[in-house]
């Protein structure tokens, strides 16, 4: 909606509009409420012009096409140079590996970051072009567990020697080895990433996660274990079986499957593509995400420690979509602005809010 009002909304978002606004009765009464509005001069704060707490059913029913109705105050602010957020607080950035690297047994740890083109395996070439290692094109490399980490902040993809491609987002450690031998491919993984595997009839792909295992026989799907007692597994095509414990689930194409430490639950549901997956063309899509939660969010991105002043702000939510590259300070300030929360940074560039 307020894409539509600044006049950069895409055809496509506009025309979804239009036949919301037509169809149900809170979109249409949101939009008239919207549009009747005065914009008042600055410094006025974004909260007083728009409410962001009432009608929150009306987020769920937009978030399919990127969270519009949740009135994303960034985005707006740009595109209508209101100048809300003058001489935002500088965002100081702590010391933090921002390479990719690769270990491999009996040889030194390979920078894939600075070795664009290729690099040496066991004295193999390996392409490493276009932010993906290649290891299907090198034949009999030597055994032994690769781990790949992926710095924050950035993604990361691999093509696996039996012919599947991973692509792994930011914060992530994966282990694999050279070549799948024996009756299943397996590899380890501890973060996120979105995994497209080749068909290999009788041989299972097994990806361990903490606490759980999927099982695939030919796929795509995403998997978030950054909270190792929260596992989410969504289902894009194919076949896929998820066990934790003693409970197990199979998935069909637009299902995710959750586990639970806690509760000790495994259950399914339902997923939303641009939630789930949005990371993958850097967009990333908070709905009623707590502040605790963001914390965590902005140190995979950032590489910035976030801590809370007060417990009671964590149960504090943002809604709204943002682009990988957004600055740090014009999200901390989008936060500011919509939760109500302040934040400021100490001598050891740890970020706090209060």
């Amino acid at each position: 909606m307020t894409e539509k009002l600044a006049g950069t909304i895409s055809a496509a978002d506009d025309q979804l509009l239009e036949e919301l606004i037509e169809e149900d009765g809170s979109v249409r009464e949101k939009w008239e409420k919207l549009s009747r509005m005065q914009v008042p001069p600055p410094p006025a704060p974004w909260l007083e012009i728009i409410d962001f707490k009432q009608d929150r059913p009306l987020y769920r029913v937009l978030l399919p096409w990127a969270a519009a109705a949740a009135v994303i105050a960034i985005v707006a602010f740009s595109a209508w140079k209101w100048n809300f957020f003058a001489s935002p607080k500088p965002a100081p950035v702590a010391a933090i590996n921002k390479d990719v690297l690769l270990e491999v047994s009996g040889q030194p740890t390979i920078n894939l970051t600075q070795s664009a083109g290729s690099v040496t395996i066991g004295g193999k070439p390996v392409p490493n072009k276009n932010n993906t290692l290649y290891l299907n094109a090198a034949d009999d490399l030597p055994q032994g567990i690769r781990s790949l980490t992926v710095p924050h902040g950035k993604s990361y993809e691999v093509a696996l020697p039996d012919g599947s491609v991973i692509t792994l987002n930011a914060a992530t450690v994966m282990k694999f080895p050279a070549t799948f031998k024996g009756g299943t491919r397996e590899v380890t993984l501890n973060g996120e990433a979105y995994l497209n595997i080749a068909r290999r009839a009788g041989k299972p792909f097994l990806v361990h996660l903490p606490n759980s295992t999927v099982e695939v026989l030919g796929t795509s799907f995403n998997i978030n274990s950054y909270d190792s007692s929260l596992v989410k597994v969504s289902l894009v095509d194919g076949k896929v079986r998820m066990k934790a414990g003693k409970k197990t689930v199979t998935m069909k194409p637009g299902q995710q499957a959750i586990f639970n430490k806690q509760a000790a639950t495994l259950d399914t549901q339902p997923f939303n593509a641009t939630v789930e997956l949005g990371w993958q063309k850097g967009l990333y899509c908070f709905s009623d995400t707590r502040l605790d939660e963001i914390c965590n969010t902005i140190f995979r991105w950032y590489g910035v420690r976030a801590s809370l002043d007060h417990p009671d702000l964590a149960s504090r939510t943002f809604t709204g979509l943002l682009d990988k590259n957004t600055s740090m300070s014009f999200f901390l300030e989008g936060i500011k602005a919509t939760t109500g929360t302040d934040y400021y940074f100490t001598a050891d560039s740890t970020l706090h809010f209060k």
